[in-house]
C-alpha cells in the first residue's frame, strides 16, 4: 500500500524573464514501510523535491503536480492544516543539523521542545528521549543534554536530530543528504543508524542523498535524478549493481571504488533545457534522435528507464 504517491511534480523558481526548472514532472510512489532513495549530483533536483512535499519552499516557487499523503492532497490544505502533517506525521532531518540546531541553546532544552509542542509531561518527554538516544547509539545521553550543539561531533548531531524527528512517532522520514560534511567514520555509523530506524523502528523514509554506499545498503527502491528528472528508478540493488541508464553508470564509475573516472560535460542550464535528451551532450551512447526528441520514460526490465535504448541494446 502507497504511503506516499506523487504525482506530475513540477518545481520552477522566477529568474528575471525566465524561470529555472528545478524539478520536471517527476512522479513515484512510496510504499508504506519502504526506504525510497533519490541520489544523482548536486544540484539535480533531490532536496527540492523533499521541501516541496512539506512546502517548505520560498512562496516565488511555482509548483504543480499532486502530492498524496494517506489519501489528502498536501497542496490543497490549509496550513492549519498542514501543520497537523508537517512534523507530526511528516518528519524531516535537514541536511545540516548544525544548521538545525540552535547554537546558543543546549541540547536537552532544545529536545523539550518537541514534547512541549506536542504537550508530553517534560519530564515524561526527557524519559522517552534519553531511551531513543541510547537505542540510537548515543552514549552518555545525559550528558550530552548538558551540552550545547558546537560542542557535539557531526556525527552525533546527526542522531541528535534523528532522535528528534522521530520523537513525534512520524509516518513519514525524509533524510535530507544525511552524511553531507561528515567524515569517513561518521558516515559509517549513519549506515548503522538508518538501518536501524528502518528496521526497528519500520519508517517508511525517503532518503535524499548522493552517498551511493549508503543508499545500496539502507534502500529498497531507488530513483536516479538527472536534470529535474527520474531517468532510472528499480531495486536498488539493480540500479547501483547492474545499471541501464549511462548517467547511472557514469555516476558509479565516478566512485573512488571505481577509479574516480568523471562525468564528462555539465548538467544542461534549468532556464532553457535542450530539446532532446537532456543527458545528450554528455552521453557517449547518444545518436540522433537523441538530440532531437525528449525521452519519455518506460518499463524495462522490472524497472524505468528514460532513454532512446541505443545505450539497452
Amino acid at each position: 500500500m502507497s504511503l506516499l504517491e506523487i504525482r506530475g511534480l513540477s518545481v520552477e523558481f522566477p529568474a528575471g524573464e525566465n524561470a529555472v526548472k528545478a524539478v520536471s514532472n517527476v512522479s513515484f510512489e512510496v510504499e508504506e514501510g519502504e526506504t525510497f532513495g533519490l541520489i544523482g549530483e548536486s544540484g539535480s533536483g533531490k532536496s527540492v523535491i523533499g521541501l516541496a512535499l512539506l512546502r517548505l519552499l520560498p512562496e516565488s516557487a511555482v509548483i504543480s503536480g499532486e502530492v498524496i499523503f494517506q489519501g489528502q492532497n498536501l497542496f490543497s490544505l490549509k496550513p492549519s492544516e498542514l501543520r497537523n502533517i508537517r512534523g507530526k506525521k511528516i518528519s524531516l532531518m535537514p541536511q545540516n543539523p548544525a544548521g538545525a540546531l540552535n547554537p546558543v541553546l543546549k541540547n536537552g532544552l532544545q529536545i523539550e521542545e518537541v514534547f512541549e509542542e506536542r504537550r508530553v509531561d517534560k519530564k515524561e518527554g526527557m524519559k522517552r528521549s534519553l531511551k531513543l538516544m541510547k537505542k540510537l547509539f548515543l552514549t552518555d545521553p545525559e550528558k550530552l543534554c548538558t551540552l550545547y550543539p558546537h560542542q557535539l561531533s557531526g556525527g552525533m548531531r546527526q542522531r541528535l536530530i534523528a532522535c528528534m524527528s522521530l520523537s513525534f512517532e512520524p509516518e513519514l522520514l525524509i533524510a535530507d543528504e544525511p552524511t553531507k560534511g561528515l567524515d569517513p567514520e561518521a558516515k559509517a555509523g549513519a549506515v548503522d543508524l538508518f538501518t536501524k530506524i528502518k528496521k526497528e523502528y519500520g519508517k517508511t523514509m525517503l532518503l535524499i542523498t548522493h552517498d551511493l554506499d549508503l543508499a545500496l545498503e539502507v534502500c529498497d527502491r531507488i530513483a536516479v535524478m538527472y536534470a529535474g528528472e527520474i531517468v532510472e528508478l528499480n531495486e536498488a540493488s539493480k540500479v547501483l549493481n547492474t545499471p541501464v541508464h549511462p548517467y547511472t553508470k557514469g555516476l558509479i564509475s565516478a566512485q573512488p571504488r571505481n577509479g574516480l573516472v568523471p562525468l564528462r560535460g555539465q548538467s544542461p542550464s534549468r532556464i532553457k533545457l535542450p530539446e532532446g535528451c537532456f543527458f545528450n551532450e554528455r552521453c557517449r551512447c547518444s545518436g540522433i534522435e537523441c538530440s532531437k526528441k525528449h525521452p519519455e520514460i518506460k518499463k524495462h526490465k522490472g524497472g524505468w528507464v528514460r532513454c532512446h535504448f541505443q545505450s539497452l541494446q
